[in-house]
């Protein structure tokens, strides 16, 4: 019975502003970068702009939902919530915070995490791990934490970069704090702390859901392990390890099908295939060959998945198709180029950092390129969305300034 209500909750929850179409949060409607209801056809000529917005600093990508685009970036001193309407891309309001991240590794001080929609809120996470939840409708705040400098966290190579999830009446948040700090479970009415759990430094790798033994799981990627959390008390279910020390990060999403779960790192790390129904969750294949993504999540359409596998900055990144049983690889497309990629029914939308923009059929027999665009000059490592026909890029031009720009892609 438990589950049941918690499934409703959930369900009346995120369905409050959110239909078919709509991206309102990281990677779509249900985290696993499909892009539900749109179509886009393979264009002749480039897509159209609607229209671009300039912003600040920041890989944040955009949540998209009832005609209103969330843009989280900085600007000097302050990390910028602003709403954009979708039509024209006037900002309809603008809610500020102040900016806590002092750099890391990268120039970009953030933020990095992509903002949330659910039921009339929005809820950011900053570079520095500040939450932050506010009115969707006037910006007004709801309330703040520090979460981060509360659990006494440690920044990383690129400060706070995993985007939380909701559950219920939670929103659990990747910290990386210490003495159990891990995890943190905040109610969304209040901010205030409902749980903590597990001794783990943060990951880049956002949280999903998957039902276990009639049970709503939360998984969560962390710095050397990943755990699945009974999301109502924080209690860690199962668990098994996964990354390396050193200088690495976990940072693709993992990908859900039924009880198995799909996670993939660089850094010599490799993928697995782990199913999550037993306990301890047993490796229904492994590989450091097959797939191995820097921080590009991968997308499985059908019995397949496609995704980026190497590095960014080694130069080295292709584009792979291989068996979601198995992890046999039917074809690869070397030098690809690192890239977010879209899932459209059988097509799939690839945004490379470069600016590409490059349109392919989700085929295993072959590579089919269908349309290809440039984007504006500049660097794409924010995660693009896609809703009601636009799709919703930003470049980065400086370590300060960047754009957002919506191209009519759709039908």
């Amino acid at each position: 019975m438990r589950f049941f209500l918690l499934l409703l909750f959930v369900l009346t929850l995120s369905t409050s502003h959110v239909i078919a179409g709509e991206w309102p949060q990281i990677l779509g409607l249900k985290r696993d970068g499909h892009a539900v209801g749109e179509t886009v056809p393979a264009w002749t000529r480039s897509p159209k702009v609607r229209w671009r917005v300039p912003c600040g600093s920041g890989y944040a990508g955009v949540a998209v939902s009832s005609g209103k685009a969330l843009l989280w970036h900085r600007i000097n001193d302050d990390e910028v919530l602003d709403c954009l309407s979708v039509k024209d891309g006037n900002r309809q309001w603008r809610a500020r915070f102040p900016a806590l991240y002092r750099g890391g590794v990268d120039a970009d001080r953030g933020p990095r995490s992509v903002p949330v929609i659910a039921h009339d809120r929005v809820f950011v996470y900053g570079a520095a791990g500040d939450l932050h939840g506010v009115s969707l409708v006037d910006g007004s705040p709801l309330w703040s934490r520090e979460l981060r400098s509360e659990h006494e966290a440690d920044d990383g190579y690129f400060g706070a970069g995993s985007t939380p999830i909701v559950v219920g009446d939670l929103l659990i948040a990747s910290v990386g704090g210490r003495s159990g700090t891990g995890l943190v479970a905040v109610d969304l009415k209040n901010g205030q702390t409902r749980w903590t759990a597990v001794d783990e430094q943060a990951a880049y790798a956002s949280p999903v859901t998957m039902q276990v033994d009639s049970e709503m799981r939360v998984i969560a990627v962390l710095g050397l392990k990943t755990v699945m959390i009974e999301p109502i008390t924080g209690e860690v279910i199962r668990q098994f390890a996964f990354g390396r020390r050193g200088p690495t990060v976990n940072a693709a999403t993992p990908l859900v099908n039924g009880t198995q779960l799909f996670v993939t790192a660089s850094y010599g790390i490799g993928c697995r295939m782990v199913d999550m129904s037993v306990d301890p969750p047993m490796d229904l294949w492994t590989s450091q060959d097959v797939v191995s993504s820097q921080y590009a999540t991968p997308i499985r359409i059908g019995d397949w998945v496609y995704s980026i596998d190497g590095r960014e900055d080694m130069g080295d990144a292709n584009l792979v198709c291989v068996r979601w049983a198995d992890g046999k690889v039917a074809w690869s497309r070397p030098d690809f180029g690192t890239a977010h990629l879209i899932a459209i029914d059988d097509r799939v939308l690839a945004q490379a950092t470069d600016g590409r923009l490059e349109l392919f059929a989700a085929d295993s027999k072959e590579f089919r390129k269908l349309a290809v665009a440039d984007l504006p000059a500049g660097t794409y490592r924010s995660l693009p969305a896609l809703s009601g026909g636009l799709l919703y890029c930003r470049r980065t031009v400086s370590a300060t300034e960047g754009e957002l720009i919506a191209l009519e892609v759709g039908e």
